[in-house]
């Protein structure tokens, strides 16, 4: 029996749907040839490197089969090189450029590597020859997602329920969608919609619990609890029940429940994971001994002299959200969400180019110290010149200026973890502020431990979390020593003390008028993309602050891993 092609990346739940299965198919062939047959077949079993030898003999007797050629793509994607996936399939659709899978898989690669500009471009070529594939409808959805035009995702989604109505996994994505425009309860109805035609969906269980605002019923949290007894769950379906119990039970005050639960989910998640907590000091390290205050006085006057961006940097649930929603409600100021440019598109490029190292290791933190003195990060910093810091920032000006959908001035990148990078930002764009936002070490910590955020590997174990955020105060406060006044911080429990005066002083820094708008936030109509959406729609509140409290009893590790930091919080900790 011939075997089947390697298909595009999906959704687990949209395998077990059969509209998707059906779109694939006729997408994807059987091949003919039993070599690249037995390739696909390794690839199915998630032995990638056989398949990937397999694929790499074939290839070098037919270079230009294209079938091979997307097979090979398909590899390096679940192997991560999406680099080299990307060239592979570009190669696909020039040899074929009628096969519509090749173009489909081409477009997948391109938003992995977030090129959605290029992938939009791809899919719209599809979508011209097969208006009402589904395949290409909901990765148009996803793509214009990517690119901020959430109305316009909206709109995809919805009309994707009224083709399918019966299909569960198309109103979960509708009520993400939904969510991020702000309209809370529709999007609560699609999550339901998604339980009734699907019982045993875990995710829209994990949907309901991600919105602040909704509170479990006794009747829910019991057939969530006879669920989670299901054997037959996969870890991810378990890890989406565990938490969603974690906050139903936190609701009702069962905090030891509470607590079980957000850690048996978080266990799941760690043992799905490779992680070493380590990086991120040895990254602070190497830049502590490399960005030293005379090496900043040696390059001044490097970069491009833009005042535009507005970097807002930090830890996860640290009031970002709120910073970026009271910004964009200022008149010069747009707001452009979380991007990648630094790490996907400027910085990995130049590893790539050069470095001998893990790329992706690169991207998500610096290597390991490699020469005792610098790591790959900082390795590519020296080899720059001003005239390549200069071209460095142009060329993050020009990707954001694609994004843009205002002609106003300023805008923010919410890419927390670009406190990586501050001495790059001091030499690419000397003239971009960066805003730091900082919360309680307990209450941001907690709060990672029971999220749900994808890409948040330090946030599984609380040890893991404490080591994470010390390690970023102290990075930080490194800059604050060699850069005095450079980046402004925005303490959390001081702002929603004080808001107006918080947001003069903040407002100064940028070189700013303060505008009344931005004490009004709430009322701002843009979408919201994190965790936060529904915090940011309304006013200020100190609900919010203490939530850790309850769960002292087990936060030791937390503690113990922060030590002198939350000692000293807000003020920086002592030097080492």
């Amino acid at each position: 029996m011939p075997a089947k092609a390697a298909a595009a990346p999906s959704n687990a739940a949209n395998n077990r749907s059969e509209p998707y299965a059906e779109a694939k198919e006729k997408l994807f062939p059987p091949l003919r040839n039993r070599r690249l047959g037995d390739a696909a077949d390794a690839l199915a079993g998630e032995q990638i490197t056989l398949a990937d030898s397999l694929l790499t003999a074939y290839l070098a007797k037919k270079p230009a089969d294209p079938e091979a050629l997307n097979l090979k793509a398909e590899a390096a994607r679940r192997a991560k090189r999406f680099e080299e996936a990307e060239q592979l399939l570009a190669k696909c659709v020039a040899l074929a450029p009628d096969m519509a899978g090749y173009r489909y898989n081409y477009a997948i690669v391109l938003r992995l590597l977030h090129k959605e500009e290029q992938a939009l471009a791809e899919l719209q070529k599809l979508l011209a020859g097969d208006p009402k594939n589904l395949l290409f409808r909901d990765q148009e959805a996803t793509v214009l997602t990517a690119l901020g035009r959430y109305g316009e995702a909206l709109a995809r989604r919805r009309e994707l329920t009224e083709d399918y109505p019966e299909l569960a996994s198309i109103w979960l994505r509708y009520g993400h969608a939904l969510r991020d425009e702000g309209h809370q309860e529709e999007c609560i109805a699609a999550f339901h919609r998604t339980l009734a035609l699907a019982p045993a969906s875990t995710a829209a269980w994990g949907c309901l619990a991600d919105l602040k605002v909704y509170r479990f019923t006794p009747a829910e949290i019991e057939r969530m609890e006879a669920a989670s007894g299901n054997p037959a769950l996969s870890a991810d379906e378990r890890v989406a029940l565990h938490l969603a119990l974690g906050t139903a039970h936190r609701d009702t005050k069962n905090y030891a429940k509470s607590f079980e639960n957000y850690a048996k989910g978080n266990a799941l998640r760690r043992l799905q994971i490779e992680f070493d907590g380590d990086k991120l000091g040895a990254h602070r390290i190497a830049c502590k001994r490399f960005f030293d205050a005379r090496f900043f006085v040696e390059r001044a006057g490097w970069g491009c002299d833009s005042k535009g961006p507005i970097f807002i940097v930090g830890m996860p649930r640290s009031g970002s959200t709120l910073l970026e929603q009271i910004l964009t409600s200022h008149s010069m100021i747009e707001g452009l969400g979380e991007r990648a440019d630094l790490d996907m598109t400027l910085l990995r490029p130049l590893a790539d180019a050069k470095d001998d190292v893990n790329v992706h290791e690169f991207a998500n933190g610096a290597a390991v110290l490699k020469s005792g003195l610098v790591d790959a990060y900082t390795r590519v910093i020296n080899r720059l010149d001003a005239e390549g810091f200069r071209s460095l920032g142009e060329q993050f000006l020009a990707l954001a200026g694609r994004s843009k959908t205002t002609t106003r001035p300023y805008f923010t990148d919410k890419t927390l973890r670009n406190f990586f990078y501050v001495g790059l930002i001091q030499l690419m764009l000397p003239n971009a502020k960066i805003i730091d936002a900082r919360r309680h070490p307990l209450d941001c910590g907690w709060s990672c431990f029971r999220s749900q955020f994808p890409g948040m590997n330090f946030a599984f174990r609380l040890a893991d979390i404490g080591k994470d955020y010390s390690n970023y105060v102290r990075l930080m406060d490194h800059f604050d020593r060699v850069l005095p006044g450079r980046v402004y911080r925005v303490i959390y429990e001081r702002l929603i003390d004080d808001p107006r005066g918080e947001l003069l002083r903040l407002f100064a820094y940028l070189e700013l008028p303060f505008e009344e708008a931005c004490l009004s936030f709430h009322e701002n109509p843009r979408a919201v993309k994190t965790q936060s959406s529904e915090q940011v729609r309304q006013p200020l509140y100190k609900s919010g602050m203490a939530q850790w409290m309850p769960y002292e009893p087990w936060l030791g590790p937390l503690k113990a891993a922060l030590g002198p930091v939350l000692d000293c919080y807000p003020d920086p900790p002592p030097p080492e």
